[in-house]
């Protein structure tokens, strides 16, 4: 019997196993690079023969959903797909149309609070785009934003000068740079860190406890080191709540 966690985002396909008494493999990952992500998906089951049960989390469109729905039913593999809720697995939706929340950012929330209580938390997730998230320690979730990440905001800036520019990000990042790609790179990281120090420092008005900070995302290694404060990195944070879901599934299904 062979369990396996998917997390379909905009880039890439990660993956984790999850053991019958409940432990969680290394995370994998498989950019899509010029491939459609079904194509990865059909090769993630290809190197699982044996796969019987998915948990899948996307940010794609219905079509990729119905297409892993329909691969799963021709291969005999039990398909958990996520939905964002009103309230379910220890958090109450700050939305206003609980559905609409991404249900990455859904089930990043749900590990969070496990994570972090009885204090309550922020949660930075660093990917293609950035989303800070603000729960309070009985899982209230209170809302949250969403921004251009690092590698989009500089995409953005090249594109408008028509390949004119060109951005380097290397270990010499530096607000006195001293050529244009590297101003650039510096330009893009320095905002991305002002943005999440700022709003962070925001949202923790909104506690009366001091708030746990969890990094998470592709770019999470890359900006916890120039981040000022204590950040904790769960590079695997949606892994951990695709596993609490699947679980707490087990547990309540007759």
């Amino acid at each position: 019997m062979t369990i396996l966690l998917v997390d379909a985002g905009n880039s890439r396909l990660k993956w984790s196993e999850l053991s019958v008494t409940g432990v969680l493999s290394t995370q994998y990952a498989q950019a899509y690079a010029d491939r459609p992500a079904l194509a990865v998906f059909i090769d993630l089951l290809e190197r699982y023969p044996n796969v019987t049960h998915i948990t899948l989390v996307h940010v794609l469109t219905h079509l990729f959903a119905e297409s892993v729905h329909a691969l799963c039913i021709e291969r005999g593999i039990a398909l958990q797909l996520v939905r964002s809720q009103a309230q379910g697995y220890g958090i109450q939706s700050g939305y206003r149309e609980p559905a609409r929340l991404g249900t990455d950012r859904f089930v990043g929330l749900i590990a969070a609070h496990q994570l972090a209580k009885p204090q309550p938390c922020i949660v930075i997730d660093c990917g293609t785009a950035v989303t800070l998230d603000a729960i309070d320690a009985h899982g209230k979730h209170l809302g949250g934003v969403i921004f251009p990440g690092l590698h989009l905001s500089a995409d953005a800036l090249i594109a408008r000068a028509q390949g004119k520019l060109s951005v380097a990000f290397d270990e010499d990042m530096s607000v006195l740079a001293d050529h244009t790609s590297q101003a650039i790179g510096s330009g893009c990281l320095f905002a991305l860190l002002g943005a999440i120090e700022g709003i962070s420092a925001r949202m923790q008005t909104a506690f009366t406890q001091s708030a746990k900070r969890i990094l998470t995302g592709g770019d999470a290694t890359t900006l916890q080191p120039w981040l000022q404060g204590a950040y904790q990195i769960e590079t695997d944070l949606l892994m951990q709540g695709l596993r609490y879901i699947t679980l707490e599934d087990a547990c309540t299904t007759p």
